[in-house]
């Protein structure tokens, strides 16, 4: 008997394993539920993805910028070594003596057509006929640089060595002229006592800084070129 009521024992289910058994079971996430799950992950990856590879471009480069070491050459044999950094430094793409020579003879034919406009601006005085003086003097020395800069540009578009004897003479000469035309306008206010404002003396004094340094540069590129190549 007591066996028989021990295998009866076995068959019983308390009311515990009765509740479980009969607890619906959990439901499986609906297609919904998965495709936003899905989708959340995705857009996390891609947010991941899209900052590394933003960091990848903004990080710094630790290359050192191209224009240093030779700028720094080429502008130490000059006279005014300090605005011929500070004036040529930013806009450098490339650091062979070619490019600063152009680079230097822009940027003075910036500052000549600057003071050129400026001088028209206040020729409007007939007895000071210094001012239009340096009107026309500083119009034929932005000419004289347009020329030196088309002259070594054609030269280099025909491919060799356009540092001839010539182009080199031809380059000096005209910026020496725009130097020269400068000079005059400068001679020419103060001789007929003709006041200017400090903004146009100080474009006056950067002009003509700026064509030193392109002189001395052009008459130095022999140089230049056997120490930087």
């Amino acid at each position: 008997m007591e066996s028989i009521n021990n295998l009866k024992g076995y068959g019983k289910v308390s009311d515990q394993e009765n509740q479980i058994l009969q607890s619906p079971l959990p439901k499986p996430p609906s297609r919904k539920t998965l495709i936003a799950t899905v989708s959340v992950v995705c857009f996390l990856l891609i947010l991941t993805v899209v900052a590394l590879t933003a960091g990848a471009f903004t990080r710094p480069s630790h290359h050192p910028p191209v224009s240093s070491a030779s700028l720094k050459e080429v502008c130490a044999l000059t006279r005014y070594p300090e605005t011929c950094l500070d004036a040529l430094s930013s806009s450098l793409n490339e650091s062979n003596p070619e490019s600063i020579l152009l680079l230097s003879i822009r940027v003075a034919s910036q500052k000549v057509s600057s003071l050129s406009m400026s001088f028209r601006s206040i020729n409007d005085m007939p007895e000071e006929a210094a001012v239009g003086d340096c009107v026309k003097l500083y119009t034929d020395a932005l000419s004289q640089l347009n020329e030196s800069v088309s002259e070594i540009e054609k030269e280099k578009n025909k491919g060799g060595d356009w540092l001839t004897k010539r182009v080199v003479g031809d380059v000096k000469t005209w910026i020496s002229a725009a130097m020269t035309d400068g000079e005059t306008c400068s001679d020419g206010l103060e001789e007929m006592g003709t006041t200017v404002g400090n903004e146009i003396k100080k474009e006056m004094v950067m002009a003509n800084q700026m064509l030193s340094i392109s002189l001395a540069i052009v008459s130095e590129m022999k140089k230049l070129l056997l120490i930087l190549h």
